[in-house]
């Protein structure tokens, strides 16, 4: 279990900003993000102090943490000359849509490849996917399993037709500009932090991924002695694929005195459920109980995952009452309306 480290700066917040600063990057979100109180959630679960990171709030299409990742990988493809996109993601995916919203704000072609999507109601980020006149090819069950190879072949064809493409799964940036992005979201929080004077017992709630990854990376190198818990929203991939194996390029992008360890993170395993997309009783009544207390939304898949977590958390006795709880809210609102019927149908255990 990851726990609340000694601090030891080896990085001034300049010298790291200094390293952001020379990355090419694409200005597209509306930062810095607010980060607000929550104090009727707190007194409703008895505490501790629960301050919301609103990166739900980063403007581009429905916001969301990609937005802050997009920043610096469409800074990274143009920089490199290619003029368009293809991307392979499930049919319901924040990635999807907000890889469409960076594309079209940097003058990209986007071709998108949809994993389960064939025959399914378009609504939701498959809604806003096709707003955004991405080029999407639907594909049924037996098709999504071989999703790369018809990538690649939608590759070769846009060749042809004289485009230069960039297949994100071929490449290792898309898979560090997360973790770069919240170095860079990590000094923002750090300076609000210090503005509402919290200098210690800080404990993070997010998504298990990369962004958390860049958190974690931010508090060790600057010494700020942050809690970092993350919460698996699926078994689909493995932490060490998605996660542990790549997060090493972004140490050795950013040139970081101090890297990553799997225990810097404690992984919340337990709130997953049946499986991605599929909402559980304990998401629903965090989705519930986040609206009805401070009219904030969070997603069935992701974001509301994570509150599920953290609200059981509290009531199991598993925070302390003198931690201070940043929920980082990293978007997901348009999935809300795919799930529609449950949401709507839920009358509480």
């Amino acid at each position: 279990m990851a726990t609340t480290r000694t601090a030891q700066k080896v990085l001034t917040r300049s010298e790291l900003r200094a390293r952001l600063e020379k990355l090419p990057r694409v200005r597209l979100g509306h930062l810095p993000t607010p980060l607000d109180e929550a104090p009727r959630l707190s007194e409703a679960l008895g505490g501790p102090r629960i301050l919301i990171k609103r990166d739900d709030a980063t403007g581009m299409a429905f916001g969301g943490n990609k937005v802050r990742h997009y920043e610096f990988e469409m800074g990274h493809v143009r920089d490199l000359g290619y003029d368009a996109l293809v991307n392979i993601m499930d049919y319901h995916s924040n990635n999807a849509r907000l890889t469409g919203a960076a594309a079209n704000r940097t003058g990209l072609k986007y071709v998108l490849i949809l994993k389960n999507s064939s025959g399914r109601a378009v609504q939701g980020n498959r809604l806003i996917d096709k707003l955004l006149g991405a080029e999407i090819h639907d594909l049924d069950a037996k098709a999504s399993k071989k999703a790369t190879e018809y990538a690649r072949a939608v590759g070769d064809r846009l060749r042809k037709e004289g485009y230069n493409p960039y297949l994100l799964q071929d490449h290792e940036f898309p898979k560090i500009a997360g973790t770069i992005a919240y170095l860079d979201g990590g000094l923002e929080l750090a300076q609000q932090l210090d503005d509402l004077g919290i200098k210690k017992n800080v404990h993070i709630f997010g998504v298990a991924g990369r962004s958390t990854a860049g958190l974690v990376l931010a508090s060790k190198n600057l010494g700020l002695g942050w809690k970092v818990t993350g919460v698996r929203v699926t078994y689909d991939i493995t932490m060490q694929d998605y996660l542990y194996d790549v997060v090493g390029g972004a140490v050795r992008e950013m040139k970081l005195p101090v890297g990553f360890e799997p225990d810097d993170m404690e992984v919340l395993e337990d709130y997953v459920g049946e499986g991605y997309g599929i909402m559980t009783e304990q998401v629903a009544e965090a989705i519930h109980l986040f609206a009805g207390k401070e009219a904030l939304f969070v997603d069935p898949n992701y974001t509301g995952t994570v509150a599920a977590a953290l609200v059981d958390q509290i009531r199991k006795g598993r925070v302390g009452k003198g931690e201070t709880v940043v929920f980082l809210h990293t978007g997901g609102l348009p999935a809300i309306f795919t799930f529609a019927d449950e949401l709507a149908g839920w009358r509480g255990a």
